[in-house]
């Protein structure tokens, strides 16, 4: 308990205290840096993508074991399309919503005419969701820490 005490009195409470802030932000800007790489990644992808209409062949649905109602069910899609060289490719996509198209069957796909295989879903959710929330809980975990650190330094 002395040894408790003698710590908090010499300074490395402090020290952590403001260590750990400093830390945490890092952080922060390093969810940040890799969100707008992924944004970079996204309109390059979309620069050269071409569009297509994917027929969904399967959908499977992730449900976690014990859960039985979950507010954001997680799907994998099986998706087919034809490239303009008439080259039948199939990729998975990962979906939270239930899709009127994919119901149809029918799905917007864009896709690198040289790498047809990395085919994403033309939607909100397949182009800009993931991007979108490595930005937003970037910055919002740097200017919390950074807020944190301010209080503590006063």
């Amino acid at each position: 308990m002395e040894r408790c005490a003698a710590l908090l009195n010499s300074g490395v409470a402090s020290l952590l205290f403001i260590l750990l802030p400093v830390v945490m932000s890092t952080w922060g800007l390093v969810i940040l840096l890799t969100g707008l790489i992924s944004l970079h990644s996204t309109r390059r992808f979309l620069r050269k993508a071409v569009c297509a209409k994917g027929h969904v062949n399967k959908i499977i649905d992730i449900v976690p074991e014990g859960e039985q109602d979950q507010i954001f069910p997680c799907r994998i899609m099986t998706i087919q399309f034809w490239t303009e060289q008439e080259e039948s490719v199939e990729f998975q996509s990962y979906t939270f919503q239930q899709y009127s198209e994919a119901a149809m069957g029918w799905l917007p796909v864009r896709y690198d005419p040289a790498r047809p295989a990395r085919a994403r879903v033309s939607s909100f959710e397949g182009l800009w969701l993931f991007p979108g929330l490595l930005i937003a809980t970037g910055i919002g975990f740097s200017l919390l820490c950074t807020s944190v650190f301010v209080v503590i330094m006063d």
